[in-house]
């Protein structure tokens, strides 16, 4: 039976190789979306700063993840998280700063939220009226790190890189003038107030200015400034002359500079910082200072109204100094109350004549010298009109009564 078996006639095994698994399709997108999810996660943690806090009292349209952190127009990190300080009385602004910017987080480093603002000395960050909000951005000198800062309430007038000089200008009082008041020079605009403080006596107040290049090299140590705001109105003989700086001025308050002819430029432009006198106008500015100056008290038997501090004293019709003070005196021996003016001597050559005049006089007495002077002074600010009128001078030198009768 087994020959009877034919093996031709059983079916042979065939071998196939195995078929390899295929990706579908459908996978290829996710998978690409995949890695340039992580190529950009990757990138964004390279390129990625410091993470840093700043501190501000009201948040000003801040939103996190939309507010940016912008330096010279160049946004160089973004608002991460805004939220209230633990004792609720400030905003605490967190943000990621660009990984190029890590040199620049310094400890006198400066933060401010810049918005629209509207002033009478001009017009600032119209930008954000579409953009929204940005905090703006000014890098210190310091070399120390620093990844915590307390931002400013103003926006500073001056950003760093500006050319100019900073000065200090002392004042008796503030008066209209206020951050972005302009300073003139020959009635072009020249600078700015950036900052204003009280004087550590409290006796003064002290502002500080900033005068843009090239206008900074005109301001030297015999330079004098003062306060142009408002009008100045002069009376003379050739009428009524009306002077103002600019309608800026005018509304806003403002400050000029010159140097006076007679101070020159000698020493050359003033340091930075270099504090001068801020007067009140241009006359008491310019005014050339008398090399002899003495000082005098003269009681007047009369009423003094009209008579301030400041008001010129004359001989003749020609200037010979000024009063420094007006009050009351008590006449010591029979306790009458009369008027006590007290004035800068006359420069010197006025001076001069004065003592010769007395000289040719008679009435020389033992306690000093009492003459008759018709009109000895014309005016004291104004023309006063007197009967009898008596001037007693003072010094270390002497002393003489002068009485002079009408």
């Amino acid at each position: 039976m087994a020959d009877s078996l034919d093996p031709s006639g059983i079916p042979q095994a065939t071998v196939v190789p195995q078929r390899r698994a295929r990706i579908s399709i459908v996978w290829i997108i996710p998978i690409l979306a995949a890695v340039v999810a992580v190529g950009i996660a990757v990138q964004r943690i390279m390129s990625e700063g410091q993470t840093i806090t700043i501190v501000f009292k009201a948040a000003e349209g801040l939103e996190a993840g939309k507010t940016t952190i912008k330096y010279k127009d160049v946004s160089i990190g973004t608002v991460t998280k805004v939220e209230l300080s633990k004792d609720h009385t400030k905003v605490v602004v967190r943000a990621k700063m660009a990984k190029g910017a890590a040199d620049m987080m310094v400890e006198d480093a400066k933060f401010w939220v810049v918005t629209a603002r509207v002033t009478l000395s001009g017009v600032s960050g119209l930008s954000t009226l579409l953009s929204g909000n940005y905090i703006g951005f000014e890098m210190g000198k310091s070399k120390n790190e620093r990844f915590e800062f307390m931002g400013l309430d103003v926006p500073p007038i001056i950003t760093g890189g500006q050319p100019g000089r900073q000065f200090v200008l002392r004042a008796q009082d503030l008066g209209s003038l206020g951050i972005g008041s302009p300073i003139y020079f020959r009635r072009l605009q020249a600078g700015q107030v950036i900052a204003y403080d009280l004087s550590p006596d409290g006796n003064a107040v002290d502002l500080k200015i900033f005068v843009n290049s090239p206008y900074d090299k005109f301001v030297n140590p015999g330079t004098r400034f003062w306060n142009a705001s408002g009008i100045d109105v002069a009376v003379g003989a050739g009428g009524v002359e009306v002077h103002t700086q600019s309608l800026i001025a005018l509304l806003a308050g403002g400050l000029a500079f010159e140097t006076p002819s007679y101070a020159g430029a000698a020493g050359g432009p003033a340091a930075a910082d270099t504090a001068f006198t801020l007067y009140d106008d241009k006359a008491t500015a310019m005014k050339q200072p008398d090399p002899v100056s003495q000082r005098y008290v003269l009681y007047f038997n009369e009423s003094l109204r009209g008579l301030s501090v400041g008001a010129p004293v004359t001989l003749l019709g020609l200037p010979g100094g000024e009063v420094v003070d007006v009050g009351l005196d008590l006449e010591p021996v029979n306790g009458v109350i009369r008027g006590r003016v007290e004035i800068v001597t006359f420069p010197k050559e006025v001076e001069d004549d004065m003592h010769i005049l007395l000289a040719d006089k008679d009435g020389w007495v033992k306690d000093g010298v009492r003459v008759e002077i018709p009109n000895f002074f014309e005016r004291v600010e104004q023309q006063f009109e007197r009967n009898v009128a008596t001037y007693q001078f003072r010094n270390d030198v002497d002393r003489k009564m002068f009485e002079s009768k009408e």
